[in-house]
């Protein structure tokens, strides 16, 4: 079974990867673009990879549908770390977000 894309547009990738850790564990985050009245809008999602395991009756590896205790430091961390880079980088032709009035208090 091939796991390349049927049509002729080269693979995506994403603008960030955060692992893969053990048993595949990590975090990816995305660039996509949305088309409203004004024209594209870039806007960003975050997948988050599944617990990989070696099936030994199929002999193949797969994807587990949920995660085992010892796989909660390493899906936290990239999720932080995940949640850092959303919120602290600009997304292209966007500059970052600087306070109107560095002085003053946001609250």
């Amino acid at each position: 079974m091939s796991h390349e894309p049927q049509n002729n547009r080269p693979a995506r990738q994403p603008e960030k990867k955060i692992g893969p850790f053990a048993g595949g564990i990590g975090v990816a985050i995305w660039i996509n673009t949305a088309e409203t009245a004004e024209g594209p809008r870039p806007f960003r999602s975050v997948t988050i990879a599944p617990r990989r395991y070696y099936d030994r009756e199929a002999k193949e590896w797969k994807d587990a549908g949920s995660y085992n205790p010892g796989d909660l430091p390493a899906l936290i961390y990239a999720l932080q770390k995940a949640q850092e880079y959303v919120f602290e980088t600009a997304l292209p032709d966007q500059k970052a977000a600087e306070p109107e009035h560095q002085d003053e208090l946001p609250f």
